[in-house]
């Protein structure tokens, strides 16, 4: 194929008189530099292009800058040219802004443009690489993000420790994965209302309709056990000290069976249908402080509750005693009871499903309303207590408000649900898909996760991650400040070479490329160095294997000891800072270096 080729020129050199031959009419592209020891050193032009200026007639010395160009080099009978010169002026002629097809186009063609395209890049990356290299202020920027970064990456890393912790002492000991509790007006958790100072005077609901939302529950794919429970405040009455406690009922056996993050210590969990009190051994510790006086298993406390003027108590026996995993102040709170006496305590209804009354009961119930009113206004008796007839003072306590006891397992009155699910699967997925459900048949009814569930200890830990993770991201923004100045100061110290550039055939994209790499290069190898120390740093607090011996720091860090988990999140969220500061450093610098004039700054009166 015999084509014409139009026009073109790139520019050699810069800074250096070069020499250039002539062979047959057509101009050598190979530029052979000042001799050195009696040959000539060849190297590759740049990418600059220009308009064409003409070429001296003869072969002989270029000044610095020169821009040659050669017409219709392409002929018959050239080959006695060298081929290689000719094929790597074709290539360059592909990415000229007229994009005029020089050659057919082939799949080795489009890999050669995509490999000069990437030369390009490069060439504006050396370039960047020199200005980094020749500035001091380079290696304190790096080490400056690099220690910010770093940072990040220890105090992350420390965080995911801590919810790693906390998810699994909360998980095991209370909270399971996932609960489902009645939609209300205000925060609620497992242990109530969680609105300060008022919290403790709110009613909490219950979950209706139970049958229904605990079918559907159970039903759920990827949710492995269900248990429910009723939550309510209670006061220990012991030697008139009067000892708060919040009171968890459950069935014992299948609440300790399930929640791996308890051991027993003594005793035996009650069954359902029994009476029984199981209590933590620091709250014991705490109580028989208060108090005192020593408890055992199988020793009787009086629990009351008061609602208003009136009040109700239940004496109960003490079942068992159990430990947690994890020492937390949250779970020292905690007192299980069985649901039963719990009910009687909070005066609840002993159902919330539909009851369906007989017509002999209707009838009975119309009758009465018929009853003669007088009878009210009857003169009243005196009752008479036969002497030496003893009242079983603790039999009443332990009575319920209908005198029976009912199946713990039959009863419909609950407040939550506690779901554990596998492992294997999402539970925020799972929660989702609940949520949808209840929302579809209209249930009054929310599935929430185990830290909404803990309440407001763990919920203050995640705000104080967030916290702490925007105070590390303002001090980055401080950092970006730094490099921006920087940057500028350095663009404006280079204008005269910029406008040079820009002067022998520079594009405007390739002044862009170069402040960008050069960005770059300062802010992702600043990135990968503060990762690596980050990463060492949580590696040396692992290893060093740090003791909590106070309750509250306990209670923070979510177990024993301080732990820092690396994800690949964590490392991959603090590398794409870095490449957002490189873009938001570059856009004011590179903007300064477009906004000269290329005459003017060549003078250096920028």
């Amino acid at each position: 194929m015999n084509e014409p080729w139009a026009p073109h020129a790139w520019v050699y050199h810069v800074g250096k008189p070069l020499v250039i031959t002539r062979k047959g009419g057509v101009p050598n592209f190979l530029i052979l530099l000042p001799r050195e020891n009696g040959r000539h050193k060849q190297q590759r032009p740049t990418l600059f292009r220009r308009n064409p200026v003409p070429l001296p007639p003869e072969s002989g010395t270029i000044p610095a800058g020169y821009v040659c160009s050669r017409k219709n080099a392409r002929r018959r009978g050239s080959k006695s040219h060298c081929h290689l010169q000719r094929e790597a002026c074709n290539r360059r002629r592909l990415l000229g802004s007229r994009r005029e097809r020089i050659f057919p186009a082939s799949c080795s063609t489009c890999v050669f443009a995509l490999t000069m395209i990437v030369w390009r890049y490069m060439f504006a990356f050396r370039f960047a690489l020199r200005n980094v290299l020749s500035r001091r202020s380079s290696a304190v920027i790096i080490l400056f993000i690099a220690f910010t970064l770093a940072l990040l990456v220890v105090s992350n890393a420390i965080f995911d420790g801590t919810d790693s912790g906390m998810e699994h002492t909360y998980v095991n000991s209370f909270t399971g994965n996932i609960v489902v509790c009645p939609k209300s007006e205000f925060p609620l958790s497992l242990f109530g209302d969680e609105t300060p100072v008022t919290g403790e005077l709110s009613e909490i609901p219950l979950l209706i309709p139970f049958s229904e939302v605990n079918e559907l529950v159970r039903g759920t794919e990827g949710i492995t056990s269900v248990i429910p429970q009723i939550t309510g405040v209670a006061v220990m009455d012991i030697n008139e000290e009067n000892i708060p406690l919040s009171l968890f009922g459950v069935i014992g056996d299948e609440y300790m069976a399930d929640m791996s993050g308890i051991q027993m210590v003594s005793g035996r969990p009650y069954t359902a249908g029994e009476r029984g009190l199981m209590l933590s051994e620091t709250s014991l510790a705490l109580i028989e402080e208060d108090a005192e006086t020593e408890l055992h298993v199988g020793d009787t406390v009086k629990l009351v509750m008061t609602d208003g003027a009136s009040f109700t108590i239940r004496a109960i026996p003490i079942t068992g005693i159990y430990r947690y995993e994890v020492r937390n102040y949250t779970l020292d709170k905690i007192a299980l009871i069985d649901p039963e006496t719990l009910r009687g305590l909070m005066g609840v209804q002993d159902t919330t499903d539909d009851i369906e009354l007989d017509e002999e009961v209707k009838n009975l119930l119309e009758r009465s309303n018929e009853g003669n009113f007088d009878d009210i206004f009857a003169d009243a008796e005196d009752s008479v207590v036969t002497e030496g007839e003893d009242l079983d003072i603790p039999a009443l306590l332990q009575q319920d408000d209908d005198g029976q006891e009912l199946d713990a397992a039959q009863n419909n009155t609950w407040s939550y649900l506690i779901c554990r699910t596998d492992k294997r699967l999402s539970a925020k997925k799972m929660i989702k898909a609940l949520n949808a459900e209840f929302k579809k048949r209209d249930w009054p009814v929310q599935a929430i996760n185990w830290r909404t569930a803990a309440g407001g200890s763990v919920v203050y830990v995640f705000y104080l991650r967030i916290i702490m993770t925007v105070g590390i991201i303002l001090i980055l923004l401080t950092g970006f400040i730094v490099i921006n100045n920087t940057l500028t100061i350095s663009a404006l110290g280079r204008v005269c070479e910029t406008g040079t550039l820009r002067a022998i055939g520079a594009t405007q994209r390739f002044i862009a490329l170069q402040f960008l790499s050069e960005t770059s290069l300062l802010t992702v190898s600043a990135g990968a160095l503060g990762c690596l120390i980050g990463c060492a740093i949580s590696t040396l607090i692992n290893r060093a294997g740090i003791q909590l011996n106070n309750s509250l720091l306990v209670q923070l860090f979510g177990g024993n000891s301080i732990n820092a988990v690396l994800t690949a999140r964590n490392i991959l969220r603090c590398m794409g800072i870095s490449v957002v500061l490189a873009f938001l450093g570059w856009i004011y610098p590179v903007h300064v270096a477009m906004e000269s004039n290329p005459i003017v700054a060549m003078r250096g009166q920028v």
